[in-house]
């Protein structure tokens, strides 16, 4: 909810300081960059020292990060400090996503399909109560509060986990070693990183998942940074559609979940991912033709059907191919391409938008082209993703080991 709640209006409040819209993409890009790095790492972090340890730390980091902040755009700081500061806090603040995400691949079963969808849901609920609640406050009371609102967030994360959160596992080769024997715990545990010799279903699947990701993106701050300098667009607009983006998932996250499950369970695993960018296509295509608020609800409401159709599914598949000891480390990867996409999205918007200035629509018309041509790869990745599936010997689940490994 706090992380969030910035999104939008970190970019709408350089745009009022006359900060162009390539320093702001630069400045996502760097933060995807960073993103990309660390969510690696943190996932790896999760595997050795446990997803409770993370997340305290992580979420002390980022209420340090937002209240100073805050307090730069109080004082009107020079915006060297904003560009070089919001990074920080974003990649503080996204650490934890790989040990929820680790906790939720840990389950078994349907347990684990309803686990990922409660936890977008959570995600989602925070993205319809955030940019709202931050519209009225930049519009009211000044951009500064926004960031005091993430750091009030950021306490409330922190005491949930302190006072409920118990799912601190032993390191990732002492729980291998209970779970299989010596031989598999030498040859899995120790290989650190994805190979393409072994794993190259998974790395081109990831690859894929980045550009879906990126198309996804430009319903966040490139959203915000065109219908407010091109459409003027009030905060709390903008702030509404950002709720019906959360209201959405939220409302139709489960019942989407039990069809794509199925889909799954027929072994077409990729089915939701090449949906996800047909919808999000047609969102984009809409969105180049509107003009008026009530069309971008609509947009909006298409394209979070898309959104509901990517993430858990892609989630899924990642957690499918991971094994006891590397769940974090998988979900690392995952949410390392996932922001790393958005990121990206959040730079080539807003350059697309300042180069085609005069007819800034092309640039929704280009990324449609895109989204539907990772739907292409998608379909042709499939064949040998769900060979690649199949042979790890598991479950419709996804939770049994396979005994010829």
């Amino acid at each position: 909810m706090g992380w969030s709640a910035t999104l939008p209006f970190y970019a709408v409040y350089l745009v009022s300081r006359s900060v162009s819209l390539t320093e702001i993409g630069i400045t996502y890009l760097a933060t995807g960059l960073l993103l990309l790095v660390t969510q690696i790492l943190s996932g790896r972090l999760v595997d050795e020292i446990g997803p409770r340890k993370l997340m305290l730390f992580a979420y002390s980091m980022s209420l340090g990060t937002a209240i100073l902040l805050g307090r730069l755009i109080q004082l009107t700081a020079p915006i060297a400090w904003l560009l070089l500061l919001y990074p920080i806090f974003s990649l503080t603040r996204n650490m934890p996503s790989s040990a929820t995400s680790a906790i939720m691949a840990s389950q078994s079963g349907t347990q684990r399909w309803t686990g990922f969808s409660f936890l977008n849901v959570g995600n989602n609920l925070g993205f319809a109560i955030g940019p709202a609640a931050a519209g009225i406050l930049s519009q009211y009371y000044g951009y500064s509060t926004v960031f005091f609102f993430a750091a009030a967030s950021a306490v409330v994360a922190d005491a949930i986990t302190v006072l409920f959160l118990r799912h601190d596992e032993p390191s990732a080769e002492r729980r291998a070693k209970k779970l299989v024997p010596e031989k598999l715990v030498q040859n899995e545990v120790q290989r650190k990183w994805l190979s393409w010799k072994e794993d190259r279903s998974v790395i081109l699947f990831l690859l894929l998942v980045f550009g879906s990701f990126f198309a996804i993106g430009y319903e966040i701050q490139p959203m915000s940074i065109y219908v407010s300098d091109f459409l003027g667009f009030s905060n709390s607009q903008i702030g509404y559609l950002f709720t019906t983006n959360g209201l959405v998932i939220v409302i139709l996250q489960l019942p989407f979940t039990r069809l794509y499950q199925n889909s799954a369970s027929r072994s077409k695993l990729v089915l939701p991912l090449i949906l996800s960018s047909i919808f999000a296509a047609a969102a984009y295509l809409i969105i180049a033709v509107s003009r008026t608020f009530g069309e971008f609800e609509l947009a909006m409401v298409v394209l979070t059907v898309g959104e509901i159709f990517q993430t858990v599914p892609s989630q899924m598949v990642v957690a499918f191919f991971s094994r006891p000891w590397n769940r974090g480390t998988y979900q690392g990867y995952y949410n390392a391409v996932t922001s790393a996409g958005r990121s990206v999205a959040f730079y080539v918007g807003p350059a697309s938008f300042a180069l085609f200035s005069v007819e800034p629509y092309v640039g929704w018309i280009l990324v449609a082209g895109i989204s539907l041509l990772i739907g292409l790869l998608f379909f042709f990745l499939s064949p040998s993703l769900q060979r690649d599936y199949s042979n790890l010997g598991r479950t419709e689940e996804g939770e049994s080991l396979s005994t010829q490994t």
